[in-house]
């Protein structure tokens, strides 16, 4: 009988170590994979000309900038700073005094009503909402562009009241940051 006791639980122990070999009726395991993130921002036009305004003159652009989204993997929110011109600083309130500027942007199909605390720019990235450089119109605004997705951005700008410098061309650059929405 001592025999046979030993010999089941050789049994037992021996199915049950196969048991564990061969594992239970489920099981898993962990997948991992990372997605490229390729943030990409393209502004299809080089440069937008205001041509000739006078002193303390208001101009709107005529057509708009087009800005796109060119990652292939992902919506993005963008930022919108300028850059001073050689003689001439931004004001983003008020009337520009002498040699003094504003130029605002906002994403849309074409410009609604322009507001100074929404649209003027600094040389500060600032993000853009629905309505920071926005018209108030979610799909058209600079937040969540999906990939491949494009924007059209306009311009206003008001000249300096009057220049103590040699009247000449300025250049203000605009820069538009991608990052992921």
């Amino acid at each position: 009988m001592k025999r046979l006791r030993v010999i089941l639980v050789s049994l037992v122990a021996v199915v049950g170590v196969m048991g564990l070999a061969y594992g239970g009726n489920t099981d898993s395991l962990d997948i991992k994979v990372t997605l490229a993130t390729n943030i990409e921002v393209n502004i299809v036009e080089t440069v937008y000309q205001f041509t000739t305004l006078a002193g303390g003159q208001t101009s709107v652009s005529g057509s708009a900038v087009t800005v796109q989204n060119t990652s292939t993997s992902n919506r993005e929110d963008w930022e919108l700073k300028l850059a001073n011109s050689a003689d001439w600083t931004y004001v983003t309130t008020g009337v520009p005094g002498e040699d003094q500027f504003m130029l605002m942007a906002q994403f849309g199909t074409s410009p609604a009503s322009w507001v100074s605390a929404d649209h003027a720019l600094s040389t500060t990235s600032t993000d853009c909402s629905v309505s920071k450089f926005g018209n108030g119109m979610y799909a058209q605004c600079g937040l969540d562009v999906p990939k491949s997705g494009s924007r059209s951005l306009w311009f206003r700008i008001t000249m300096p009241s009057f220049s103590g410098k040699t009247p000449a061309e300025q250049t203000i650059p605009v820069t538009v940051t991608a990052k992921i929405g």
